[in-house]
């Protein structure tokens, strides 16, 4: 009787594979490609949405690109009624999602993370579209479209407001999927977008210029031609558009010579020094999930080596139908040379993100075709995995600090004595501002990274000149934060000490003009 049970065990077993192979293949191999995407899509925004973006604390950068977005929408330019050097694209979309939400009577800050949903889901889809067009293995695609979706924090980071890096990269794999797709102009016109969003984005533009003119040896076929005019044409419209606003030269100014001249200077380090803060970065955010990284580091070099290796005939693969292959390699490495001379935060990591699932999941269906053809299931249960722990994380996900609710309602009650007459001046904490919905004193909300050095060169007293300016208007509330890196801190300070009393508010450094 046990000979005879083991008997029909193993038929039923068998029969249980088959049925799991039949379903995978039905449901993921064989699905047309753009109901997968679709479907990555949709999966992308219900996990950001788990995230509680709506209840998310305005804080940091995000809540001064929002801000720059609402001061966009009450008719000022960026860099020359608020200055920040990161290019305009970001804040123009999150303007125009505010412009919006206005018709549907949406708040504001609601507005543009609802939009920010909706970039992480073109985001994964597009870079599950650019894995399935150049690793041609839809496991490793599927893989690669749900890593950066593992991590709450980088849920967070992404959609608790205005996030240049998203943008810009939501772009950029756009690009790469043109490259793959033979499109030149489209390629050309997505990665100037991707640079007008954040300028490390022009990366793309190279990788696409590179690729569409065989490194630089072909232009009869105006493949290449097509990318310049494709990245000309939103170039030309910015430039065109900040001209007859009256503020191109502070576009030129803060974009391009403030971070060349400034910037990259203030926070240079030693090439040891660069890599080991990269690290730090990289581990306190990903902890564990760093395997991941060591994955993608040998995966990118394994298909480094294989791109190499097809060119030990330099003229025949030059000319190669698989040449757009190289594409997926320039912006990570160039971007990995950008994080070495200029790298902040966690934040900084977002750009890694698509390629990290991208060369992670080719290592993971490389390797098993190397190894054993009959380990298939290897990356499928890897894939498994990462989708579960994706979704378990995200159903774990609870709200730690303070909500946006919360910060709201303490702001308007701490200046529930600000007539609409009275100004404000704020360093650093722009959700001040933008929370109650009101400008600026003067365009300088942040005087970091050597930015108040640059302002005073500019003076004829230096920075002295530009603390008089702002006690010559006499603003009845200041608030004063992020002065860590900030060469005259020690001016600030003495000045607020000496015309100001500070406010009993949580968690804030706000104060008001003495004698009021």
């Amino acid at each position: 009787m046990a000979e005879r049970a083991s008997t029909t065990e193993v038929p039923a077993a068998s029969s249980g594979v088959r049925r799991l192979e039949s379903l995978w293949a039905a449901w993921v191999e064989q699905a047309p490609s753009r109901r997968v995407a679709i479907f990555i899509f949709i999966f992308g925004v219900m996990l950001m949405l788990m995230h509680r973006p709506w209840r998310q604390m305005e804080v940091g950068d995000s809540a001064i690109y929002d801000y720059i977005a609402q001061s966009i929408l009450r008719g000022q330019m960026p860099y020359r009624d608020v200055i920040d050097p990161k290019a305009p694209g970001s804040m123009y979309l999150s303007a125009a999602a505010m412009a919006a939400g206005k018709l549907v009577h949406l708040r504001d800050v609601y507005a543009v993370r609802g939009l920010h949903v909706l970039l992480v889901g073109w985001l994964v889809m597009m870079t599950y579209l650019v894995a399935e067009a150049y690793l041609r293995n839809r496991t490793a695609a599927i893989i690669a479209s749900l890593v950066p979706l593992m991590r709450p924090d980088f849920a967070t980071m992404m959609t608790q407001g205005t996030q240049p890096k998203l943008s810009m990269l939501v772009f950029g794999m756009t690009a790469l999927l043109c490259v793959a797709k033979e499109r030149p102009f489209w390629a050309g016109f997505f990665s100037m977008l991707s640079c007008l969003c954040w300028q490390p984005g022009l990366m793309f533009t190279g990788a696409a210029a590179l690729v569409f003119s065989r490194y630089l040896t072909s232009w009869r076929d105006r493949r290449a031609l097509k990318v310049i005019i494709g990245a000309l044409l939103p170039l030309a419209v910015t430039a065109l558009y900040f001209y007859l606003r009256g503020a191109l030269g502070a576009l030129v100014e803060w974009t391009l010579i403030f971070p060349y001249s400034v910037v990259a200077p203030h926070g240079e380090r030693s090439l040891g020094a660069a890599f080991g803060h990269l690290w730090k970065v990289t581990w306190r955010v990903f902890e564990w999930d760093v395997v991941l990284v060591a994955m993608s580091v040998v995966g990118s070099l394994m298909f480094a080596f294989e791109r190499l290796r097809a060119k030990r005939r330099w003229r025949e693969s030059i000319k190669s139908e698989e040449l757009f292959k190289d594409a997926l390699l320039m912006p990570p490495a160039v971007y990995l040379l950008f994080c070495l001379v200029n790298m902040q935060g966690g934040v900084d990591l977002i750009p890694f993100l698509p390629f990290i699932g991208i060369f992670g999941g080719w290592l993971l269906v490389e390797a098993v075709r190397r190894i054993s053809a009959r380990a298939v299931w290897v990356p499928r249960v890897a894939l498994a995995l990462i989708l579960m722990m994706a979704l378990g994380r995200a159903a774990a996900y609870r709200l730690e600090g303070w909500s946006l609710q919360y910060q709201d309602a303490l702001l308007k009650q701490a200046l529930a004595g600000a007539a609409p007459a009275d100004r404000i001046y704020v360093h650093g904490t722009a959700e001040i501002l933008l929370l109650l919905d009101r400008p600026n004193l003067n365009p300088y909300i942040s005087f970091d990274s050597g930015a108040d050095e640059y302002v005073g060169s500019q003076r004829w007293n230096g920075f002295a000149s530009v603390i008089e300016e702002i006690e010559a208007q006499a603003p009845k509330f200041v608030a004063i934060s992020r002065l860590r890196n900030v060469t005259h801190r020690e001016e600030i300070e003495q000045w607020v000490a000496a015309h100001y009393d500070k406010l009993p508010v949580n968690g804030y450094d706000i104060y008001i003009r003495k004698g009021q």
